[in-house]
């Protein structure tokens, strides 16, 4: 698994959500339950209602990859890590189910799974990112609202969004310093 860039620099994911492209579809939301065999009555990945989080327009919801996050300094057994390119995720094989994570997240982000046994949430796809392709969320998204942002990459245009002050992150109060970032539609 190599999270290094042509440069030799390592990727650090991120993630825009333009919510002025949102046309609330929920398409992002199905081919993450379809990519990751997401459990009914459960998701990884959703739109939320608009006037939810202050806002009146439609959102994609999930995981906010914090780079201070809660989840990650709650597990017992260091099940959940955040790699170095970013994203915060699970090793099922070292989770013992004790549900800490889903309590410590601000967000709500995270669902036990009873079939595996374990909490499950959004990846940003690794296997498909280890690959060199996108989250299935943002290649399936009809209005062009999700971007993958390379905080690494200098030229890369979301995360110049990102950058320019643009995008910004929700609930910045909390303090997780999130990986999601918001550019907030009319």
């Amino acid at each position: 698994m190599s999270t290094s860039t042509k440069t030799g620099v390592r990727h650090q994911y991120a993630m825009v959500v333009d919510t002025s492209k949102c046309i609330g579809c929920e398409a992002c939301s199905v081919a993450c339950r379809v990519e990751n065999e997401v459990p009914d009555g459960h998701w990884r990945s959703r739109v939320v209602a608009p006037t939810s989080g202050g806002t009146k327009v439609p959102m994609k919801w999930s995981c906010m990859h914090c780079s201070d996050a809660p989840c990650v300094e709650v597990c017992p057994t260091k099940a959940t890590f955040r790699r170095p390119d970013g994203v915060v995720v699970i090793d099922d094989e070292k989770c013992v189910g004790c549900k800490y994570c889903i309590v410590a997240c601000p967000y709500g982000a995270r669902y036990f799974d009873d079939k595996r046994g374990v909490p499950d949430k959004c990846d940003l796809c690794v296997d498909r990112l280890d690959a060199g392709l996108e989250p299935a969320c943002i290649q399936t998204c009809v209005g062009r609202a999700l971007a993958l942002a390379d905080l690494a990459d200098p030229k890369d245009k979301a995360a110049g969004r990102i950058r320019s002050g643009e995008a910004k992150p929700l609930h910045p109060e909390l303090g997780t310093k999130p990986s999601v970032y918001y550019v907030i539609g009319k």
